[in-house]
């Protein structure tokens, strides 16, 4: 099988964790990033440095974009006019027409499209969402979940009060894990304490808090914190309940995740890291097999939201969105 051609475009953390995930998956990388710290990465892990975005894209079979997110739409519309499939990490942008506009382009153009989110390739949400598809849980009626996390440097992105700070950030994860474990999203409620606002300062300090309501009548609330202190740098918990048990989880805990329906199971959070599983699944997908467990629709879908919450948040009111493909 021909080795799977990668361009990379970044040269930040995120870009340095992907590269590493891709380089496991066995792909062959050529790195680019605008800031001049394409050849530095690219040489630490034996990649190959390109000296432009279409250097890059010549001959690629997948673009990864670790850009700023305020980049992502004309990176993303380049590659897929060049026929190059696309990752991109996390959100696809700020502005739902703007994903939207590239969610219609690769679908026209027959170009896989995937979201770089994460959290969805840790081992303790794939068993959430396992447990809630098999019906083990019976009719789920709320979740919950958090994302706390030190925000240690300066928001750099697309700078707009409205474009929600936190709730465009970190609350993406929590706003990802909820439609695919609790459906659709048709109803969004927001509020937020601290810096919405971006730029947000290094040791930034803010809350936002989401009440999403589900099409299936299920209600989650999303909780997302920048916090005062790097220590514990990230902390995530989920608590969902149905009629036919609850199940919990707190990445403090030791035993990692804690079931409750008649009997206790435990089971661990030792596997491999969530970018390497994550660019496992899209080398797989794009070498012509399974697609993996997220897709271009999730990615607009988490836009939606986030943007959604935002605009509650803004205005202090509820926002209702239309369920995907509803006339």
């Amino acid at each position: 099988m021909r080795q799977l051609e990668v361009a990379l475009i970044g040269a930040g953390l995120i870009a340095r964790l992907h590269l590493e995930a891709w380089l496991g998956a066995g792909a062959a990388v050529r790195v680019y990033a605008d800031d001049g710290r394409s050849a530095e990465l690219a040489k630490e892990f034996g990649a190959t440095a390109a000296g432009s975005l279409a250097e890059a894209l010549d001959g690629a079979d997948a673009v990864d974009i670790c850009t700023p997110t305020g980049t992502h739409h004309e990176i993303a519309m380049t590659a897929i006019a060049a026929g190059v499939g696309v990752v991109c990490e996390k959100p696809l942008t700020a502005d739902a027409d703007e994903a939207a506009e590239i969610v219609a382009a690769a679908e026209r153009a027959g170009v896989r499209l995937y979201p770089a989110h994460d959290v969805r390739f840790a081992e303790p949400y794939a068993r959430l969402h396992d447990l809630v598809a098999s019906g083990r849980l019976g009719d789920v009626a709320v979740g919950r979940f958090s994302f706390s996390a030190y925000h240690p440097r300066p928001w750099t992105g697309r700078a707009s009060a409205r474009s929600g700070g936190i709730l465009t950030d970190q609350f993406l994860h929590g706003a990802d894990l909820a439609h695919w474990v609790l459906g659709d999203v048709v109803r969004v409620h927001a509020c937020y304490q601290g810096e919405i606002a971006t730029p947000a300062p290094e040791g930034a300090v803010a809350a936002g808090t989401v009440v999403l309501t589900h099409a299936s009548g299920a209600v989650s609330q999303v909780v997302s914190r920048w916090t005062a202190t790097p220590k514990p740098p990230v902390r995530v918990t989920y608590h969902v309940t149905g009629t036919g048990g609850s199940v919990a989880y707190d990445s403090e805990w030791p035993q990692e995740v804690r079931v409750v329906d008649g009997e206790t199971t435990n089971f661990g959070y030792y596997g491999p890291s969530v970018f390497a599983t994550e660019m496992r699944e899209f080398a797989t997908a794009f070498a012509g097999g399974p697609e993996p467990r997220i897709g271009a629709r999730d990615a607009l879908a988490a836009v939606r939201i986030t943007q959604a919450a935002a605009e509650s948040a803004w205005t202090g009111r509820a926002v209702e969105l239309p369920v995907e493909g509803a006339a």
